[in-house]
């Protein structure tokens, strides 16, 4: 049977890779140039999903900083950029996206991370020669939870809201796909912080990533 959804956006840090031991060392390589406290990978991942500028903005301020964020992020990006790479695929992504590319499913990423790393890792990972579309955080001038970055794909690609699929592990990604009118499917694996996937509004939550494959 073919998979249904002409089109699967999918996001990134959380859903297709692991990148949260890499952005809580480039958070924490931050901290100490600014000689602040450092904090683990439970805290740091706790703050991903919303942009690398908010993520930042909160661990500047948990550690008692005032700084003005746009005085840290060029740091921040720099540290960012020497750690971004390193993030591992989950276990099964990577054939969950050859069997959907194979089967003439167009594939996009719809990610808050700055789009100047979003390539660059899927590349590192093997990943980015399945992808038809990429959307980061800063590509338009709306980012997830906002509809407009799924909206984007959705016309780029001549495919109604409806008929698209958006898959993700957050409230950010929850949010964008019931605002824009896309159907949702949710990671159990992610970084869902206090989300209850259950009562996320997602016809599926899957616990691996080739379960999206039997996903009607």
């Amino acid at each position: 049977m073919s998979f249904p959804h002409p089109l699967v956006i999918f996001d990134l840090d959380g859903t297709l890779v692991d990148s949260a031991p890499d952005i809580a060392e480039a958070v924490n390589r931050t901290l100490t140039d600014w000689k602040l406290p450092n904090y683990d990978l439970a805290q740091i991942t706790n703050w991903i999903g919303e942009g690398s500028r908010q993520l930042i903005t909160y661990a500047m301020r948990a550690a008692g900083s005032d700084a003005a964020i746009d005085d840290v992020m060029p740091g921040f990006l720099k540290h960012y950029g020497d750690t971004a790479l390193d993030g591992q695929a989950y276990p099964g992504v990577e054939d969950t996206l050859a069997a959907l590319h194979g089967q003439g499913v167009k594939l996009a990423v719809c990610t808050n991370k700055p789009e100047q790393f979003v390539r660059p890792l899927l590349e590192a990972r093997g990943l980015l020669h399945y992808f038809d579309g990429i959307v980061g955080g800063d590509t338009l001038p709306q980012r997830k939870p906002a509809p407009e970055p799924l909206w984007h794909l959705c016309q780029q690609f001549g495919v109604e809201a409806k008929s698209a699929l958006m898959v993700g592990d957050s409230e950010s990604d929850a949010h964008a796909a019931h605002n824009a009118g896309v159907p949702l499917v949710l990671v159990r694996y992610g970084y869902p912080k206090s989300l209850d996937l259950d009562a996320a509004g997602a016809f599926a939550v899957i616990d691996t990533m080739p379960a999206l494959l039997d996903v009607a």
